[in-house]
């Protein structure tokens, strides 16, 4: 799910030079109120097209994907809109001079090329590949969106069962890279190796997808997953018969909506899927906030209840300026409640400011009205429904059962479901569970995981 950092880039501008060649790491350290946060960028190129993963070593939050990255010039510009930020700058020598900003707060940030950080990440497969990879793309045809991802496919002759790998929120690339880690990349890899075609992709608007990702809502991601079902299909080593989705988190929502609506999809695994609805998915993350905080159970409930209502009355917004200023005072309201302590942490009008440009996008307000229900109902095939018991992003014991209920209610009983102990949102081995762990972990995805989701899908399609 969506993960809110307190990272911030800004750009100055400087004199134009010749131009130089950008792609490599690049570091630099902001100054916030006397506090010092290193930022590090990490540029590379493919073809003509720039990307960009983005470190928070501080936050311990490593390979943070953005969702554009241009350089023309010398000037720089890399935009990570899942996080409200972006930076812009002007090469000029060894250096970039610019500007950093996040919620509208502007920081001077100077960068300097740096060695790439060494991250332990074992199970991150390295070619050569015993299997063909495929650069592709492909088109939403609803609104001509082209989006570009990886075909992994078996080195063999025949048609093969396929698989659609669906990413969860934020601005993922086709790796779903996010901490220094790839578990895309991992879970394509195994299936692959098992006899499978694999396509994963970059998001609209991230990577080398076009689009706009900042404007995007979960059924604008929908209709980019069932883009990729369509092109599986037009694929000579695909078997069209036996295509399915694998989730990931907002993912585990996206791939119901799809199967609902196609019944020629063979097979659903929900990784830490929803059941709930959105808004509820949305407290539990706030609840865990708010005690994070250490604040009283009474105004840690006080504060709850105006984050409901708050929440409640997001899916009627207009946008009308009546609106805005009635979110603000909401906004500015909540904070009031927060105890001295709270406050400190949390100045007033970042506060505001921040909190209202993340829940007014069309994003927030469609995921808050979102009943995964309405479409589990709906979805005919088996489901591989599993999640991790230490998942503090989407619980597991209350959004399984939920996924159950709905599966039941439509007489679907074609369903495995599963809590694995000692796992969290990525199916890592953990200790709190908590986001910023991800990071620290060597672990991608635990290898129980990944034989149990290789061993169901093969049930499913005879292989």
């Amino acid at each position: 799910m969506k993960k809110n950092l307190s990272v911030v880039l800004l750009l100055l501008t400087t004199v134009t030079v010749f131009s130089q060649e950008i792609t490599g790491s690049w570091s630099g350290t902001l100054n916030i109120m006397g506090n010092k946060l290193p930022v590090v960028f990490h540029i590379s190129k493919t073809d003509s097209i720039y990307t960009t993963k983005m470190d928070s070593p501080a936050q311990n939050a490593l390979g943070l994907p953005t969702s554009k990255t241009s350089f023309a010039e010398n000037m720089l510009e890399v935009v990570a809109t899942g996080l409200g930020l972006f930076y812009q700058g002007t090469l000029y020598g060894d250096s970039i001079v610019g500007t950093f900003n996040q919620g509208g707060i502007p920081f001077p940030l100077v960068l300097k090329q740096s060695d790439e950080p060494v991250l332990n990440r074992p199970q991150e497969p390295k070619p050569p590949f015993p299997y063909k990879t495929e650069e592709v793309k492909f088109t939403n045809k609803k609104d001509k969106t082209e989006l570009a991802g990886t075909l992994s496919i078996p080195d063999s002759a025949g048609t093969f069962p396929a698989v659609v790998l669906i990413a969860g929120s934020g601005p993922h690339d086709r790796d779903e890279t996010v901490f220094g880690h790839k578990p895309f990349l991992v879970i394509a890899d195994q299936l692959t190796r098992n006899g499978f075609v694999v396509l994963r992709y970059d998001k609209r608007g991230v990577g080398s997808s076009d689009g706009q990702f900042e404007t995007a809502t979960t059924k604008n991601f929908a209709g980019d997953a069932t883009a990729a079902l369509d092109y599986l299909k037009t694929r000579k080593e695909v078997n069209r018969s036996k295509i399915g989705l694998i989730g990931h988190s907002e993912g585990g929502v996206i791939a119901p909506m799809v199967a609902s609506d196609n019944r020629d999809v063979r097979f659903v695994v929900l990784l830490a899927g929803m059941g709930e609805k959105g808004i509820e998915t949305i407290m539990e993350q706030n609840r865990l906030s708010l005690e994070t905080l250490n604040m009283e159970p009474e105004n840690r409930e006080r504060s709850l209840k105006a984050m409901r209502e708050i929440f409640e009355s997001l899916p009627e917004w207009q946008g009308t300026e009546a609106d805005r200023v009635t979110l603000r005072d909401r906004l500015s309201q909540l904070w009031e409640q927060y105890p001295i302590l709270v406050k400190m942490k949390l100045k007033k009008d970042p506060f505001v400011r921040d909190q209202f440009n993340a829940i007014s996008t069309p994003w927030y307000r469609q995921f808050l009205a979102l009943d995964p229900a309405e479409y589990l109902q709906k979805v005919k095939c088996p489901v591989l429904a599993i999640n991790g018991e230490k998942d503090t992003q989407v619980l597991a014991d209350k959004n399984l059962s939920a996924i159950k209920s709905a599966l039941d209610k439509g007489r679907n009983h074609q369903y495995e479901i599963k809590t694995y102990p000692g796992l969290n949102h990525l199916f890592q081995e953990c200790e709190t569970g908590r986001i910023d762990e991800y990071g620290k972990i060597e672990e991608t995805i635990s290898p129980e995981v990944l034989s149990d989701i290789t061993a169901w899908i093969k049930r499913q399609v005879n292989f």
